[in-house]
């Protein structure tokens, strides 16, 4: 989470919140270096990791809505969106996934001998079963949905939990999750460079400061994949309708990305 003198910017993983937050400290080094006096506010803030359900309380980087400081929340909050098909493959690419909880490995190699050695197929499966139960517990969810949907909720959502644990069908058909979700403004992903930009100008910040923006390297690009659009080629009809299945809110709430 970064907290600026004129918005939070919340770090949701997987979608472009380093290059962000590398870019929010540039660009205020650059004001500082200029101004001596009345320097504006650019702090980091490490939070306690709500990732899992009774985990550990280790910090990092990824504070949710509901984790920020009272005194700032008088604040526009800004997040980023990344297509959820997109990120799927990401996550799987980043393999950060392959040290799951001890209590669940039996039943994991039970379902897949070869772990960590999985296919993208597989992979869907296994997030969206053993890495989803683990961090709900399986009887708080009612409906189904996928890991994206739920991290969403428990990101900007205003009271994640009783959302998590009073969603049905019915819900997801409704227009009920607008009340419940934060007011965030989303960058994606995609033209992230560019709409950064904008935003930093709308926000009153000198072009001087922030021009670099524009052709900035992104951060922690996946290696597999740096600067490759070619999600389209690990899905077939099957995985793409799966997909869009468990993310339906999601692509309900961005559309352009249900095509």
């Amino acid at each position: 989470m970064i907290i600026t003198d004129k918005f939070v910017f919340l770090h949701f993983p997987k979608t472009g919140g380093l290059f962000v937050a590398a870019a929010l400290k540039k660009v205020h080094e650059r004001i500082n270096q200029r101004q001596r006096m009345n320097l504006p506010l650019c702090r980091e803030l490490l939070l306690p990791n709500l990732k899992r359900i009774g985990g550990a309380r280790v910090t990092n980087v990824h504070g949710t809505w509901e984790q920020i400081p009272d005194e700032f929340r008088d604040r526009p909050v800004i997040s980023c969106i990344r297509n959820p098909f997109d990120r799927y493959i990401s996550t799987y690419e980043f393999r950060n996934w392959i040290e799951p909880k001890p209590d669940n490995l039996v039943k994991i190699l039970a379902q897949y001998p070869a772990f960590p050695e999985l296919s993208f197929k597989q992979y869907l499966e296994f997030i969206n079963v053993f890495d989803i139960n683990s961090r709900t517990g399986h009887e708080l969810l009612k409906v189904d949905i996928g890991m994206i949907t739920y991290a969403f909720i428990q990101f900007f959502f205003k009271d994640p939990m009783r959302t998590i644990e009073t969603m049905d069908e019915g819900y997801l058909g409704s227009e009920q999750h607008r009340c419940d979700m934060a007011g965030v403004k989303f960058l994606r992903t995609e033209n992230l460079n560019q709409e950064l930009y904008d935003l930093l100008l709308e926000f009153g910040y000198e072009e001087r400061d922030i021009s670099f923006i524009i052709d900035e390297p992104r951060v922690n690009a996946t290696p597999q994949r740096k600067g490759k659009n070619d999600w389209e080629r690990y899905y077939d009809r099957e995985l793409y309708e799966l997909v869009k299945h468990k993310e339906r809110l999601i692509l309900k709430l961005f559309p352009e990305y249900n095509k």
